[in-house]
């Protein structure tokens, strides 16, 4: 019996391993017109793939593929903002002849954009309408916003979203948003075919509200349809520094997380604790059709059920006020605040609509909150707070709402955050990112997009987007990776891993969902 079971997780392990994201499927962009573009690229391809830097660097994956922006003849673009106009032409279109003329448009699944990008894709007839939340709620309501991140618009790289834009509202596929058909997927994006991802799409728009949004339309053709397949995750390797980068896509390497010291902070504010099933008026559970039903409430139950994790150190509040606004020990705030001061794997706050913060604990320039913590490596930031992504480049906050950038300048290794406005009915949830990511295999890119309600939209993914996790109660035999012999070392001596007091089947399912997905670097590619 004990053969047909290990065989047989081996047949899931190989197959699962088949569909992960490997390095490469992945496409790293820079321009060599820029030098934190191709530093960043450098570190992260090589000096074989990236010449003219530093020289002598291996890589840290140096399988990617690599594209330089300065071959394609067009304009190098500024960091910062930039028009829709000049992101078709600098970017968006140099990016697809690469892919076509590489024969790479269904190789690749994931593209990295580096420091030095542009992040911000300014409105075609109202340039800085999302920085501005009030004009930007009737822009939005009116059908006419086509703001959005540079990452988030070139996840749907192959269709003309532009095409039609004119000014008026929903004249273009870029007016408003798209639902992410991967959203809440627990499965790795390899196991969806792109054969269509090139072809013509016919999205149908929807009413919300506020708001207007573009589905796939499900009773087309399918190469017309929108499907996970049909996605490029885009993800950012950015941050205040170089030395910012490389520290942060360092401390994702071989990730194990400890599962009784790694603390998780999620700190709402004026919630009722409790996780409903139906929309309210908490921020973390927005009425749309895009949402996790109250995200924090789910996770913290999530974790707590699962077991593998210390409850002891699930830092979950529901309360507004001073006193109730979770701060870290590095940071003196006078005594106010409710300290936590274990090392975290994950900082879900409302930061800037959490009311009444502990002086000093806003965000300025000298100081910012998630200074105040300390982080393990593959720490995750996602903050409630509308331009928690803006200051990349030479942007600065908005609103004094903490900072992605700030985070991995504090220890942290991955996060997601907004450029513009996007509305607390979209912004990103926690759940999948723990389900799929901290429990879970999935590596940070495909966990990440399963996060995200909407496309076309405002998100950027920041963070070493092949890293993936495990936890240490995980590594039965001890040699610190995750593989067969583990389950053959739980066997051999069954184990607790759910904390429920009993050495049982739900523990070794635990083990062998996490080593169906534990292979993928001798994998080659392989189209779908």
């Amino acid at each position: 019996m004990r053969a047909v079971v290990l065989t047989g997780v081996a047949v899931l392990a190989c197959a699962q391993a088949q569909a992960q994201l490997r390095p490469d499927q992945v496409l790293v962009v820079y321009d060599s017109r820029r030098a934190s573009q191709r530093d960043v690229a450098e570190f992260y391809a090589g000096s074989a793939k990236v010449p003219g830097g530093v020289g002598g660097r291996p890589g840290v994956y140096p399988q990617v593929h690599v594209f330089n922006l300065q071959t394609s003849g067009a304009a190098a673009a500024s960091p910062g903002n930039i028009s829709y106009a000049n992101f078709v032409t600098q970017i968006r279109n140099p990016i697809r002849a690469h892919l076509q003329s590489a024969g790479l448009a269904r190789q690749i699944r994931c593209i990295v954009l580096t420091k030095g990008m542009p992040h911000r894709i300014e409105d075609s007839d109202n340039a800085l309408v999302g920085d501005q939340p009030s004009n930007m709620s009737v822009e939005f309501t009116d059908g006419d916003a086509n703001c959005a991140s540079v990452d988030n618009e070139l996840v749907l790289l192959w269709i003309d979203l532009d095409a039609g834009e004119a000014g008026a509202p929903g004249d273009s596929f870029s007016d408003g948003l798209f639902l992410n058909p991967y959203r809440n997927s627990t499965t790795p994006i390899g196991a969806y075919s792109n054969r269509f991802i090139t072809e013509p799409k016919a999205p149908v728009m929807q009413g919300l509200t506020p708001g207007r949004y573009w589905k796939s339309d499900d009773s087309a053709p399918i190469e017309q349809q929108i499907t996970p397949g049909d996605l490029y995750l885009v993800v950012r390797l950015d941050g205040h520094t170089q030395a910012d980068i490389e520290a942060m896509v360092n401390r994702a390497q071989g990730l194990i997380y400890d599962v009784n010291g790694a603390a998780f902070v999620l700190d709402e504010s004026g919630s009722n604790g409790i996780a409903d099933t139906g929309a309210n008026s908490e921020l973390d559970n927005q009425i749309g059709p895009m949402r996790v039903n109250d995200d924090f409430e789910s996770t913290r139950d999530l974790l707590l059920a699962d077991g593998r994790f210390n409850p002891a150190r699930v830092h979950y509040n529901a309360l507004g006020g001073t006193a109730n606004w979770i701060v870290g020990p590095n940071v003196d705030y006078g005594g106010e605040g409710l300290l936590v001061s274990d090392s975290l794997i994950l900082l879900a706050h409302y930061g800037s609509n959490h009311l009444n913060a502990p002086d000093g604990a806003g965000v300025s320039a000298n100081d910012t909150f998630a200074d105040s913590f300390n982080y393990l490596p593959g720490a995750i930031f996602n903050t409630i707070e509308s331009y928690n992504a803006r200051a990349f480049g030479p942007l600065g906050t908005r609103f004094n709402q903490e900072q992605v950038a700030d985070f991995i300048a504090a220890g942290g290794t991955f996060g997601i955050g907004h450029c513009w406005e996007p509305f607390a009915n979209t912004v990103t949830d926690t759940y999948p990112l723990v389900r799929n990511f901290i429990l879970g295999r999935m590596t940070w890119a495909e966990a990440a997009y399963t996060a995200l309600p909407t496309l076309s939209w405002h998100y950027i993914v920041v963070g070493d987007p092949l890293a993936r996790a495990f936890r240490s109660c995980e590594d039965v035999n001890g040699d610190g990776r995750l593989d067969i012999e583990d389950l053959h070392a739980w066997h051999a001596n069954p184990t607790d891993l759910n904390r429920d007091g009993q050495a049982n089947l739900l523990d070794k399912d635990l083990l062998e969902a996490s080593i169906r997905g534990s292979v993928f670097e001798d994998l080659g590619g392989r189209e779908r």
